[in-house]
């Protein structure tokens, strides 16, 4: 089964474990993809690899209370980004 890829900044139900209920933005880089929690869920979880047993996957807490969503993504889109320059 192929993966969805997410070419934009998409917001979905997170998958990482679906009986929290919890929402987050995803957007696909490469072979992975990186998810920005919602309100609450204040997390960000960098997954990559060719599926849950053959990957790698990492999660941070967003650096601080004030960075919103938004701010969340712009970072990690630099990070990727500049990583490849």
């Amino acid at each position: 089964m192929k993966k969805k890829r997410y070419k934009e900044w998409t917001l979905i139900d997170w998958d990482g474990n679906p009986n929290l209920k919890l929402k987050c933005w995803r957007k696909t880089f490469g072979r992975g993809h990186v998810s920005v929690g919602v309100g609450k869920f204040d997390l960000i979880v960098y997954s990559f690899g060719a599926n849950s047993e053959n990957s790698y996957s990492s999660t941070r807490k967003r650096k601080n209370r004030t960075l919103t969503e938004k701010e969340a993504m712009d970072e990690v889109e630099d990070q990727i980004y500049r990583k490849h320059l």
